[in-house]
C-alpha cells in the first residue's frame, strides 16, 4: 500500500520542530491539571521566576497526561504507516545501556543528600513526572519517531540524533532567565547534550518511549529528592 502523504510532517527537519511546537502546547495544557492539583497537595507547586517576575508553578503529573494525549494523537494520525512507541519488546537492550550511566547519576544524587539533605520523596515523585513525560515526548518521541517514519537510511538517521539532543541541551540554557546562576545554565546544557545522545541512542536502536521515559524520570526524581532543589 503507498504512503499516505503528509505534506509538512514529511519534511523531516521543518516537522521536528513543529511537533515539538505541539507536544508543548499539550504539556502546558496538562500544566493547568497541576496547578489544580497545587491547591489540594502542600508543596507541589514551587516559587517561579521569571523576567522579574515572580509566582507559583506547578509541573508533574498533568503535564505527562498532557504529552501522552499528544502521543495518543500522533499514533492515531499515522497509525497506517507506524507502529507505535509505547510496546515493551527491546526493554532489556534498553536497560543495558542505560543504566551504567544512570547508576553513576544516581551515586551522585546520593551523594548531594548527603550535602544538602532531603526533601519530600513524595513531591519529588510527582514532580518526576514533567521532564520524564513532557521533555522526551517533546524532544525525542514525537520529532525523532516522525523522522524515522520518513527517513530510511541509516547514515541520514544520525541528523536527528545530534539535531534532538543539541537542541535539548540548548534549551537548557533558558533556566538562567528564571534565576538558575548563568554559568551553572551552561554547564546543565552541556551535560544535557550527553544525556540527549544517550537517550536519543536508545529510542533510536529500540523505538520505545517507556525506557527513555523512566530513565529521565529516575535521573529528575533523584536530584528533586534533594534539599536544595525540592523547594526551586
Amino acid at each position: 500500500m503507498e504512503r499516505k502523504r503528509h505534506r509538512i510532517f514529511d519534511h523531516p527537519i521543518l516537522s521536528y520542530f513543529i511537533l515539538f511546537l505541539i507536544a508543548q502546547i499539550f504539556t502546558s495544557l496538562g500544566g493547568s491539571i497541576d496547578n489544580l492539583l497545587a491547591g489540594f497537595i502542600p508543596g507541589y507547586a514551587a516559587e517561579v521566576t521569571m523576567m522579574g517576575k515572580t509566582q507559583m508553578s506547578a509541573s508533574g503529573i498533568g503535564v505527562a497526561i498532557g504529552a501522552m494525549v499528544a502521543v495518543g494523537l500522533f499514533t492515531l494520525w499515522f497509525r497506517k504507516e507506524f507502529r507505535g512507541m509505547l510496546g515493551l519488546k527491546g526493554m532489556g537492550t534498553a536497560v543495558l545501556m542505560l543504566l551504567p550511566v544512570l547508576i553513576l547519576h544516581w551515586i551522585g544524587s546520593v551523594a548531594s543528600w548527603v550535602q544538602f539533605g532531603t526533601a519530600s520523596v513524595f513531591i519529588a515523585f510527582l514532580r518526576a513526572f514533567a521532564p520524564g513525560f513532557g521533555e522526551e515526548i517533546a524532544f525525542r518521541g514525537l520529532g525523532v519517531a516522525n523522522y524515522m517514519r520518513t527517513i530510511k537510511s541509516e547514515k541520514q538517521i544520525t541528523v536527528i540524533f545530534w539535531l534532538s539532543s543539541v537542541f535539548f541541551g540548548l534549551v537548557h540554557i533558558t533556566n538562567a532567565f528564571v534565576g538558575a546562576d548563568p554559568i551553572m545554565s551552561v554547564i546543565q546544557a552541556l551535560y544535557a547534550v550527553g544525556i540527549g545522545l544517550l537517550l536519543g541512542a536508545v529510542f533510536l536502536r529500540t523505538g520505545l518511549l517507556w525506557p527513555i521515559i523512566l530513565g529521565h524520570m529516575s535521573l529528575d526524581f533523584m536530584e528533586f529528592i534533594r534539599a536544595d532543589m525540592g523547594s526551586s
